[in-house]
């Protein structure tokens, strides 16, 4: 502390003394963002940014300012995934809205990439788990309305990588249920080092799925179907078209999903888990009703069931007011299980926690096995066994 005195005119002394100001707390540094600046002292300045695919909510720069109480000019900003966003970069990177958290439900968000005139755009997949067949991303060759459809992804399987024809790419992602999160990089390059067009690309064959047809080339048709316990999410006919010197399928490939729940009325069939092989979803309510013919009970068969925290019920008759034969989470199951009527109905419930690959059952319409046919040469009468030549019916 430095000390100076000063006469004054009526031989009085003014003391002035020098001290450093009180700082300005530390603000912190925004979560997936940086911060240039360390000193906090009055009219000192941070500086702030966030990283590829997050924007910056909020002012760039705060300064600590002086007066009765430090205080910085503006509140610490936020780096958010957005809903949605318009780039004109030659690369980068976009996210789901709220990444790596979840996202919440009915949102349409619409991506918007463009590269200079005369070159095509790389999108790779660092990440995907979206809710299958509810939740859906769609990649566009230029804006949606050309009905250029390159992709419409859904599930957890991360994505090959996906290359335009256009120097525009419109990305749209709709939700109505529950999404995990995506991360999307995207890079430029010329259209020609994509080769030269000449027929559709290859569709592929869906995973847990079969493709009838080899042909590519415009007017060419190919057939999808799933395996048995999947359902084929699209049309299970597609051709290849041809508009200018552009190629694609229309309508888009089709992909097979093991469905949360449905009716099912064959003779025999088989009931997944939802995404079976994959984890199921957090957070859902699942149910499957089985009927067959009057004349049959429904026998059904455990093929595999993963240890969880979730619950799988089995009811006997059509709906969950039916008598409970029991609920199964681990892998200490009977080895059949059988319907006293020509109905029954499953239920399984998913928290909010950890998922795991779930259940793979089989079901069959059988002839209802009574007591009198369980014993060879024994027939009840009256409840009462007796020994006989009655023939069991």
């Amino acid at each position: 502390m430095t000390e100076i005195f000063s006469p004054t005119q009526d031989d009085l002394f003014s003391c002035f003394s020098e001290y450093n100001l009180e700082p300005c707390e530390d603000p912190g540094i925004p979560q997936f963002g940086n911060r240039i600046g360390f000193n906090f002292g009055v009219g000192d300045t941070l500086t702030f940014s966030c990283s590829s695919g997050y924007r910056l909510e909020g002012a760039s720069e705060i300064i600590c300012l002086g007066g009765g109480r430090r205080v910085w000019s503006a509140p610490l900003p936020r780096c958010v995934a957005e809903c949605g966003a318009s780039t004109t970069n030659n690369e980068g990177i976009l996210l789901s809205p709220n990444y790596p958290l979840n996202y919440e439900n009915n949102h349409e968000c619409i991506y918007s990439i463009q590269v200079q005139a005369g070159k095509g755009i790389n999108i790779s997949f660092l990440a995907f788990d979206t809710e299958a067949s509810h939740d859906i991303l769609r990649v566009w060759d230029g804006p949606p309305e050309n009905e250029m459809l390159l992709k419409e992804i859904s599930g957890s399987l991360v994505p090959e990588g996906i290359h335009s024809t256009l120097n525009i790419v419109t990305i749209q992602f709709d939700t109505d249920f529950y999404i995990i999160m995506y991360q999307i990089t995207w890079t430029y390059e010329l259209p020609e080092t994509f080769g030269p067009s000449t027929a559709c690309r290859d569709p592929g064959v869906p995973m847990n799925g079969t493709r009838n047809g080899d042909g590519r080339e415009p007017g060419d048709t190919v057939i999808f179907q799933c395996d048995p316990g999947y359902e084929l999410q699209g049309d299970e006919r597609i051709t290849c078209i041809q508009v200018e010197n552009r190629y694609f399928w229309q309508p888009n490939p089709p992909i097979c999903i093991a469905p949360c729940g449905g009716n099912l009325t064959g003779s025999s069939g088989f009931i997944l888990s939802p995404n079976f092989p994959h984890p199921y979803p957090h957070s859902r309510d699942c149910d499957w009703t089985i009927t067959v013919n009057n004349d049959y009970v429904i026998s059904l068969a455990f093929i595999s069931i993963e240890p969880n925290y979730d619950f799988l019920y089995i009811y006997d008759g059509p709906d969950s007011n039916s008598p409970l034969i029991g609920s199964f989470q681990d892998s200490k199951l009977p080895e059949r299980i059988e319907s006293s009527s020509n109905t029954m109905h499953l239920a399984f419930r998913s928290d909010g926690s950890v998922s795991f690959t779930g259940f793979h059952l089989e079901y069959k319409a059988t002839f209802p096995m009574t007591p009198s046919c369980m014993v060879p040469s024994i027939c009840w009468r009256e409840g009462m066994p007796s020994r006989g030549t009655l023939t069991c019916l």
